[in-house]
């Protein structure tokens, strides 16, 4: 099993049955997951920001949202969503797609290397209650669990996991 079909089976257990997201190149295994999993579906709106403000809608619902959006002006496009439910105290958790890990831009003496690569876990710290990018497969869903602890202890608000296109690929798991 890849760690994209993980996710999507984690997403199911968590009670979630509907994800919005909109596709892009770094969150399309995330998607193909979520669709070949019985229990949950992907829902399709026009824009980022409108899949960020439906998760939110459906977290008021059912008591956990959940948006799905690929890297780079994917995630940024999401972020007045994230900010809303972070003010309103709404448990949403915020997945990006993003780009592979040696695509990061570090080390090579630029901003970015290719126009997707984001830096979305540094933007969004200061609207969410948690926010982390793993980098191995391994610490995918720890991660998950530990967001989605977090969105609902407490005061609730919004989490946001990162997770980079060739790890959703890593075949480790089932």
């Amino acid at each position: 099993m890849k760690v994209a079909n993980a996710i999507a089976e984690f997403l199911r257990d968590q009670g979630i049955r509907h994800v919005f997201t909109v596709s892009g190149g770094a969150d399309l295994h995330l998607i193909h997951a979520i669709d070949d999993t019985e229990g949950i579906t992907y829902v399709c709106p026009q824009t980022e920001q409108a899949a960020t403000f439906a998760a939110d809608a459906y977290a008021r619902l059912h008591g956990l949202g959940c948006a799905l959006t690929t890297s780079g002006p994917g995630g940024t496009n999401g972020i007045t969503g994230i900010a809303a439910a972070y003010y309103d105290s709404i448990p949403v958790l915020y997945l990006v797609g993003q780009v592979t890990v040696g695509r990061m831009g570090t080390g090579w003496g630029v901003r970015q290397y290719g126009f997707q690569f984001t830096p979305i876990v540094d933007m969004v710290r200061g609207i969410t209650k948690y926010a982390a990018e793993p980098h191995r497969a391994e610490d995918v869903l720890p991660a998950l669990r530990e967001a989605v602890r977090i969105a609902r202890e407490g005061r609730p608000g919004p989490v946001l996991i990162s997770i980079p296109d060739d790890v959703q690929r890593v075949e480790c798991y089932g």
